[in-house]
This record gives structure tokens, C-alpha cells and sequence, in this order.
């Protein structure tokens, strides 16, 4: 069985290219036939030429995010298309399901013709796709709910969490990345769906330094503008609330700078806001980081069985579990991460989708 993997190049788009990188050589080394078919993300005409060599493969699992190959959207229908006219058996793995309820910061006019394409997107995936994977329980059941996919072809397998993370130690760390004291870390795409300004407003409340970490390019966003503006904003905001404890390294982030921040990191606070996963909710299990998240349903979910992320209920009490996390026992947290790990490990994840492969 030859399966085609189908996701971006990590040049254009960080998160969701590294880990499927992971995910791949975790089955090469099962013995698992993959080959990765990349592209440019944004650039759906990157994909469109390798189409025609999909042909030799017995399975095509594609790597879905809405608006991956740019055209808002659109360049996936004809994906699907070809997918369908080819027969081929398609696993996609839907690494965001955003609900109809989604307040989006956009015009009401906007606002109709994104639902409208995120309705018509769905359609076409459970159409096609012979199964469909979610990182989440809350995902499948928007799939189900809100747009009418059948159960039975949606299965829900958690990220895979990589095993071959080795972090410097923290006090070095800290004294390479000239830090001291408690370090609250948010990283990852500098975006307001992020939320970096709830923290920035709760800052004279919370002891240590909060590090914003953030790649000098918007790789997953693709909107530089975007970017920059919401840096422009958050970085005013300090200046005017005149706070010492909030440091800004936007830069580039190869990974082994990336894994130095965790190293160095003492809480990961994940302030998202609407209905969106989190990649660096797995890296935080890999690096063994506790967190403080939103009260989203995705960190709702996982916070029900692990004691490794706290929630906070409103803006405020983000504070309330910083300090909870302080003054707790690293054991319970140690063994619930090597549990996790033990359970959705990537090597664990490789022989699930052998499995989902195969039925």
C-alpha cells in the first residue's frame, strides 16, 4: 500500500509542514509506505502539477487547513475533484473545524461568504474523504452537528506529541536568552486570535517576565500587514500601561532556538480566543511545560483528564492559575505527560493511521 501525503512546504508554512514531517518519519520507521507531496502554501498551482503523479498511490491523506492553498479556499474543491475522478481512497486529517457560531472581526457581507465557503468545504471533504480526522472530540461534533457529516466517517485522534525533544537545561537556557526569575512564554503565530494583549492586560498582576515569542515572518498567517499591525498594537499597549515584564522576541525561529524558549520557559500561557487547536499545546507535552489556557472547548477538553493545563476562566484569573501552577508539585504533572506521551506519542500515532489506512 503507497500512500501520498499530501501538506505545505515548511517554508511557507511552519506548523502544520514540521509536524507532518514528524508524523512521516514516525511511519517510515514502521514500515509504513508514505511519500510526501509538498507545495507552496498560498500557491495552489505548486499542487495543481503534481497531480497527474497522485495516480500511483493507493491512498492520498491530505492535510487540511481552510485557506492552505490560498484563493480563499476555492483550489480545494478542485483537489477533491481530481481526488474523486482518480478513485482514490482519501484520508483527510482537518486540523481546524470552525463552527457557523464562529464570531469572526470581519464585515457582515465577509462574514456570510466565509460561512458560506466553510459550508460548502465540509460538504465536499465528507463527500470524498473515505475518513476524516480531528485533534479534537468538540471538532467531530461540530462536523456532525453543524454540518451534517456522517459519524461514522470522522475519527478523532489527538495530535501526535513528538518524542525526540531533548531541551537544554533552564538555567542555561535563561541565562543564554539573558532572562531570570520566573518566564511566562507565549510563542507561536503573532495573530489576535492569539490573544497576547489578555496577558499584556493582566501583566502588572503576574510576577516574572512574559516573553512574546514570534517568527519576524507570518509563515502560517500569510498576512504581513496583519502581523505587523497586531505587533504595532500589543507593543503600544505595553508602552502605555508602562510595563517592565513584557519582553517582544519577534525573530526568525529555527528549532533549535524554538526548543531553547521552552527550555527556558517555566508556564506556556495559551490565551486563544474562539474555537481553534493548538500546535504549541503539543510542543508544551513534548517539552513537559505546564500551561494556562483559554476557556475554549479545545483546552476544555483535555483539561477534564490531565493536570498539565489549567483554565482560566475570564481574562482575570489567568493570574489565579499562573500562581496555582507555582506553588504545585511537579509530580502529578510529570506523570500525566509521560502518560499523554505514552498514549498519543507519535509512535503511537503512526500504527493508528496505519490501521485508518487500511479500513
Amino acid at each position: 500500500m503507497k500512500v501520498a501525503s499530501i501538506f505545505p512546504k515548511e517554508e511557507s508554512e511552519k506548523a502544520i509542514s514540521n509536524y507532518t514531517k514528524q508524523l512521516i518519519k514516525s511511519q517510515k520507521q514502521r514500515g509504513i509506505d508514505v511519500t510526501p507531496i509538498m507545495y507552496t502554501a498560498g500557491k495552489a498551482s505548486t499542487l495543481r502539477k503534481q497531480f497527474s503523479d497522485l495516480k500511483e498511490y493507493d491512498v492520498v491523506h491530505i492535510q487540511h487547513e481552510y485557506n492552505l492553498l490560498g484563493g480563499y479556499g476555492l483550489p480545494f474543491f478542485e483537489l477533491y475533484d481530481e481526488l474523486e475522478y482518480q478513485k482514490k481512497k482519501v484520508i483527510t486529517t482537518m486540523h481546524n473545524v470552525l463552527s457557523q457560531n464562529e464570531e469572526f472581526k470581519s464585515g457582515r457581507i465577509k462574514t456570510f461568504l466565509r460561512k458560506l465557503l466553510y459550508r460548502k468545504q465540509n460538504k465536499v471533504i465528507g463527500k470524498v474523504s473515505d475518513k476524516i480526522i480531528v485533534h479534537a472530540n468538540f471538532f467531530k461534533k461540530i462536523l456532525v452537528d453543524e454540518y451534517n457529516l456522517p459519524e461514522e466517517k470522522i475519527i478523532v485522534l489527538p495530535q501526535g506529541i513528538r518524542e525526540d525533544v531533548e531541551l537544554i537545561d533552564k538555567a542555561r537556557a535563561k541565562k543564554e536568552l539573558d532572562l531570570e526569575g520566573p518566564v511566562h512564554l507565549i510563542i507561536g503565530s503573532l495573530i489576535p486570535d492569539h490573544g497576547a494583549d489578555i496577558i499584556i492586560n493582566q501583566a502588572e498582576r503576574i510576577r516574572g517576565t512574559i516573553l512574546i515569542v514570534a517568527n519576524s515572518k507570518s509563515l502560517n498567517d500569510r498576512n504581513d500587514t496583519r502581523v505587523k499591525d497586531w505587533l504595532k498594537y500589543n507593543k503600544d499597549l505595553v508602552k502605555e500601561k508602562g510595563l517592565k515584564n513584557v519582553r517582544f522576541d519577534i525573530k526568525d525561529l529555527p528549532y533549535d532556538l524554538w526548543w531553547k524558549y521552552f527550555a527556558a520557559a517555566d508556564i506556556v500561557l495559551l490565551p486563544y480566543k474562539g474555537g481553534i487547536g493548538s500546535g504549541i499545546f503539543a510542543d508544551c507535552i513534548a517539552t513537559n511545560k505546564p500551561m494556562v489556557g483559554s476557556n475554549i472547548p479545545y483546552f476544555q477538553e483535555f483539561a477534564k483528564d490531565w493536570g498539565f493545563i489549567k483554565i482560566a476562566e475570564n481574562e482575570e484569573d489567568y493570574v489565579n492559575k499562573i500562581e496555582e501552577i507555582i506553588s504545585e508539585d511537579d509530580l502529578k504533572n510529570t506523570l500525566d505527560f509521560n502518560m499523554y506521551k505514552q498514549k498519543y506519542g507519535l509512535t503511537a500515532l503512526a500504527n493508528r493511521y496505519n490501521w485508518v489506512y487500511r479500513i
